[in-house]
């Protein structure tokens, strides 16, 4: 069984998702102005950051200075898609399963889509074996 700092909790992947849908580094200031409809106050948003520092899910990548105070910056330490890949190979998938999960997941999709999904995976099958042109 996979260990349970693998997982996030339903609030530090709501902040995850914060910052995967911004795409740029955020300091707590920033994040409690953008947090929008969650009721997140600063003790409890520094308790997340901490938790997901820990986890390997952020990095600190700098400091702003808010008056006299300063502030960290926080990225992401992976992508979203990184961070679903660890999930689903903690499920302790055996080594073949994992590309008839992939399989599985291209067949969830409809129509063009489908035709799109396997050329994006032909060029990135590609690119992993060192040929840029996908073939």
């Amino acid at each position: 069984m996979a260990k349970k700092n693998n997982y996030l909790t339903g609030s530090e992947e709501e902040l995850m998702e914060l910052f995967w849908s911004r795409g740029e580094t955020m300091t707590s200031v920033e994040i409690l102005k953008t947090a929008g409809s969650h009721s997140w106050n600063d003790s409890y948003l520094h308790i997340m950051l901490r938790s997901l520092l820990k986890k390997g899910m952020l990095t600190v990548c700098g400091t702003v200075q808010y008056g006299t105070q300063y502030a960290r910056q926080f990225i992401p330490a992976m992508t979203k898609e990184e961070y679903i890949a660890k999930l689903v190979l903690s499920r302790d998938l055996e080594q073949g399963s994992v590309a008839r999960v992939a399989a599985a997941m291209i067949r969830e999709v409809d129509g063009e889509d489908r035709e799109d999904f396997i050329q994006q995976l032909e060029q990135i099958i590609g690119e992993l074996r060192g040929n840029t042109e996908g073939e």
